[in-house]
């Protein structure tokens, strides 16, 4: 049998009220040459029965069931994938019916990118649009090169890796992603070390080896409800900073080959320390909402240079940290001769 151009990966544990509407927009996606690999967690809601149904009626279906994990489940998914992309499709998600069509046309085009990426819409439990803060794509992908999200353009490497640095996430949701299959053979699975935010060291390792082609002419979404895998990482704890600290040494580590030795030298000798600084900083701050406290903390941290900057920068109404990285490290690659951020003629 030929193998399939797209293997669509959809793990799966205990989310049958969202699975018909993620199924039905993966059977009318407008690329048909797909293949679709369930791997359910022995879910007790109907939705093994629903996957037995659909695989007795399309013979693109392949299902099996395993042992409860959210990244073994879809490293489980990848180790069957016979396509030459892949797409996971997380079982309460949606794209819209050309998402695969346009991202598998993007990575044809320019063989030199290893990921597509999709604009993502933010949906809530009932599948529409989450208005204000909740709905809005604060991304480090979005915040990083604002003018360009409407527009076709290619991301190289290792810019969107180095931003991983400022412990924000560069791409929001797997779903907005088409990976090249290859790209696991270089960087590995998705690790499960550091539980349900764990994708944040795969993520980025692809950055810092792979370019990215963006697409805003499509989408997936990420649909938010409580209960969700996601919604106990306490994001921006101190805790959070400590794993993202973690990830962030193993990803540069499993990656060193890759990178071009004066950049191994800056992430080393510079961007890792002050990041690391800054980040504990940060998560320093936000975990002191009393303003009194927050005060005694920056006095107790003046001693570290970066912190130094921080503070004489929000004195003269300057950009923050946080929004200032993103242009000094496309700067610092742009010395180097690395093109970061370069529109697409088509």
């Amino acid at each position: 049998m030929n193998a399939p151009l797209v293997s669509v990966c959809l793990p799966s544990l205990n989310t049958f009220p969202y699975l018909r509407e993620r199924v039905d927009t993966i059977l009318g996606q407008t690329l048909t040459n797909w293949e679709l690999i369930v791997i359910d967690s022995y879910s007790e809601d109907g939705s093994w029965e629903l996957f037995e149904r659909l695989a007795r009626e399309d013979r693109r279906v392949s299902i099996a069931q395993a042992p409860r994990g959210l990244y073994a489940s879809w490293n489980r998914c990848i180790e069957r994938a016979r396509g030459k992309y892949v797409y996971i499709a997380t079982s309460d998600d949606t794209m819209a019916s050309d998402c695969l069509e346009k991202l598998v046309a993007a990575l044809e085009e320019h063989e030199d990118c290893d990921l597509a990426h999709c604009s993502l819409r933010m949906i809530d439990k009932d599948g529409a649009p989450m208005q204000g803060l909740s709905g809005r794509d604060d991304s480090m992908f979005a915040r990083s090169a604002p003018e360009m999200l409407k527009r076709r353009h290619i991301r190289r490497a290792p810019y969107d890796g180095m931003l991983h640095l400022t412990g924000w996430t560069v791409y929001r949701s797997i779903t907005e992603l088409l990976i090249r299959r290859s790209l696991f053979s270089r960087i590995g699975g998705f690790p499960t070390t550091w539980g349900p935010i764990s994708d944040f060291n795969w993520d980025m390792k692809a950055g810092l080896v792979a370019n990215t082609i963006h697409v805003p002419d499509t989408w997936a979404s990420w649909r938010q409800y409580p209960g969700q895998s996601t919604a106990s990482a306490g994001i921006f704890s101190v805790e959070y900073a400590q794993k993202v600290g973690e990830m962030i040494h193993d990803a540069v580590e499993q990656c060193k080959a890759c990178l071009a030795p004066q950049v191994m030298a800056g992430l080393k000798g510079c961007w890792i320390p002050s990041s690391s600084c800054m980040r504990g900083y940060c998560a320093g701050l936000r975990s002191r909402p009393a303003v009194m406290r927050r005060r005694l903390f920056q006095l107790s941290r003046l001693g570290e240079r970066p912190i130094r900057t921080e503070l004489l920068r929000r004195l003269r109404g300057e950009s923050t940290w946080e929004e200032s990285f993103p242009g000094e490290i496309r700067e610092w690659l742009e010395r180097m001769g690395v093109r970061t951020v370069v529109a697409c003629e088509s």
